[in-house]
């Protein structure tokens, strides 16, 4: 059985650690760990501490940390998902598995298809949501480095301000297949990937207007979740460390 991985938002050194409020239930009340359970704490800066439970109670649960150490997992392929809102439970997975896959920035965009009622000052409470996503998916996958949550921008304002050496959009009217697009290495790729209907025509004009490349995955249409994993995949295949 793996070690419970827990991040903590905090500076962390050897000796007591006091969990907050969400790990503390998490670790009690889910996990069932108990006095002398190992566990491992994280802040996000790239090191682990291994250590034990050292006090259960009402007001606190404590970890003895007992040793610290680097952790080098992190892809040399910095990538930046710039992904259109889409549902609910397909962005949480969406995100999930990005995180698991390695990448480095996520950026939510608003597209001509991303279904948001409210204003996009209202939407961002949903940052929060998002941010809890990738904490858990960088605790199940082994991550020491969290990945960057951006704010939530435009799908213009993503093309103007979004840099990267290769920069790519997903869509089936792509001529371009994936494993024709890397001839040489490249050390950052942003990778835009629309919601449900992907991108608009005019979306996918302004696109290739700013020297975004188009790319498509195969002759068979993709949910939007599929894509983004299916393409984080392949870019780590050929460009990172799988």
């Amino acid at each position: 059985m793996s070690i419970p991985r827990f991040y903590q938002n905090k500076l962390l050194a050897l000796g007591e650690c006091a969990l907050d409020e969400a790990a503390a239930h998490h670790s009690v009340h889910v996990l069932r760990l108990k006095i002398g359970s190992e566990v491992i704490v994280f802040n996000g800066n790239g090191d682990e501490f291994k250590g034990i439970l050292s006090e259960v109670s009402k007001k606190a649960v404590t970890v003895t940390l007992q040793q610290s150490y680097s952790v080098h997992n992190e892809s040399f392929l910095a990538l930046h998902l710039v992904q259109a809102i889409s549902r609910k439970d397909h962005m949480d997975l969406t995100l999930q598995k990005a995180v698991e896959l390695g990448v480095t920035q996520i950026t939510p965009i608003v597209s001509d298809f991303s279904n948001i009622k409210q204003s996009l000052a209202e939407f961002k409470h949903k940052q929060d949501h998002w941010q809890k996503i990738i904490i858990s998916a960088s605790q199940q996958a082994g991550r020491c480095i969290i990945a960057r949550l951006n704010p939530i921008i435009s799908f213009k304002e993503a093309l103007q301000t979004i840099e990267a050496e290769q920069r790519l959009f997903l869509s089936p009217r792509a001529a371009a297949k994936s494993e024709k697009l890397w001839t040489t290495p490249l050390k950052s790729v942003a990778l835009f990937v629309g919601c449900e209907g992907g991108f608009s025509e005019r979306e996918e004009s302004l696109a290739s207007a700013n020297e975004l490349r188009a790319i498509a995955l195969g002759s068979r249409i993709l949910r939007t979740e599929t894509a983004a994993i299916a393409i984080l995949a392949i870019l780590q295949y050929c460009l990172g460390d799988f």
